[in-house]
């Protein structure tokens, strides 16, 4: 066990399951390899829970408070809930999951094996680490087991998070007639300024088009007298670093949508691995110019970037969080998330299951 560590050992049988508090970002960081087998085995996990994705996050925004906690079974892990300690404004000091702000969904990252009681049993050992007050656990879907496991703790108070909105992905020919007629009307409208082309990013090309996305974007925020999210250094910085990590990963869907070979629009997009069902394209930002707004470009890259996405066996297009009224016109619905708060002193004992009300 390393010196920054501290450990728990339950009984499972013959099987025991130990949880260790990681307390160094080099911990976390020796981790990756393991971090992502887990994850690969994980069939709940999305993007938002790789390394690839939390690691630069983590060099940007991590305080000094890492308690990441691994679950093993046998040596083997089994269960990685990365979290660590956010010294709110008001004085209070909250256990957060890595990531919490820039991330649509949040969770840690489960073996199949690894259900709520393992969970729990983790959480209990931070009841141990006498430096937070109260744990916000929030953007968690409902199949999850850290949901499951604060979920029977009748001390945890329940309550909805951040919806994210999801449609089917098909081809422009597949879209609701009125979204169909829109998309095909701009196209021709786009196509008298000059030829359009759709580009998907790859190794050599990922990094330029990121900085294609950060001039559209923020240019278009600050025509309306917003900085925009990718103005702060910080945010900015972690992207840089983590889309090339993602792009090698085969997580990453970059595109943009040209005309005459400038970039009018880019899309940021993380992307299920193969064979996860149904596979999920998380449509996370984008940018687009508007000195050719009156072509809608965002419109035209969106239905050309799902229309992709459905080349790639991709079924569900997930525009995450926000209600933006572009979200509405592509039909999409909403997916609830929900959060828990929970004080340290509750977590001291495993929890038990709530009655059914």
């Amino acid at each position: 066990m390393s010196a920054g560590a501290a450990a728990a050992t339950s009984a499972a049988g013959s099987d025991p399951c130990t949880a260790e508090v990681l307390r160094t970002a080099h911990e976390l960081e020796a981790l990756a390899g393991e971090w992502v087998a887990l994850w690969e085995a994980d069939p709940r996990a999305t993007p938002f829970q790789r390394p690839e994705w939390l690691l630069p996050w983590w060099r940007q925004f991590g305080q000094p408070g890492l308690r990441a906690v691994t679950v093993r079974r046998g040596g083997k892990l089994v269960g990685l809930l990365p979290l660590y300690i956010y010294h709110h404004p008001g004085g209070e000091r909250q256990l957060l999951l890595v990531g919490a702000g820039t991330s649509d969904y949040l969770d840690g990252v489960f073996a199949p094996e690894c259900e709520a009681d393992a969970v729990d049993r983790a959480l209990a050992l931070l009841a141990r680490e006498p430096d937070w007050d109260v744990a916000q656990l929030t953007q968690l879907l409902p199949h999850s087991p850290v949901y499951a496991a604060l979920q029977r703790r009748k001390e945890a108070v329940a309550y909805s998070g951040d919806r994210c909105l999801r449609c089917p992905a098909v081809p422009v020919a597949g879209l609701p007639p009125k979204v169909r007629a829109e998309v095909r009307y701009c196209r021709n409208y786009a196509r008298a300024g000059g030829p359009l082309t759709l580009e998907v990013a790859d190794g050599g090309t990922c990094a330029s088009l990121l900085e294609e996305l950060v001039r559209l974007h923020t240019g278009r925020w600050q025509q309306a007298g917003e900085p925009g999210v990718l103005a702060d250094p910080r945010v900015l910085a972690a992207h840089r670093e983590a889309v090339p990590l993602l792009q090698q990963s085969g997580l990453l869907r970059l595109l943009a949508l040209r005309s005459s070979g400038e970039a009018i629009a880019v899309l940021y997009s993380l992307l299920d691995p193969p064979g996860r069902s149904p596979r999920v394209q998380y449509f996370y930002l984008s940018g687009f110019s508007p000195a050719h707004a009156r072509w809608k470009p965002g419109t035209l890259l969106t239905a050309l970037a799902m229309e992709h996405a459905v080349g790639q066996g991709v079924a569900t297009v997930d525009m995450l969080r926000g209600s933006e009224p572009y979200k509405k016109f592509w039909h999409a619905v909403p997916v609830p998330t929900y959060g828990f708060a929970l004080p340290r002193t509750s977590l001291a004992e495993p929890g038990r299951k709530r009655p059914l009300e």
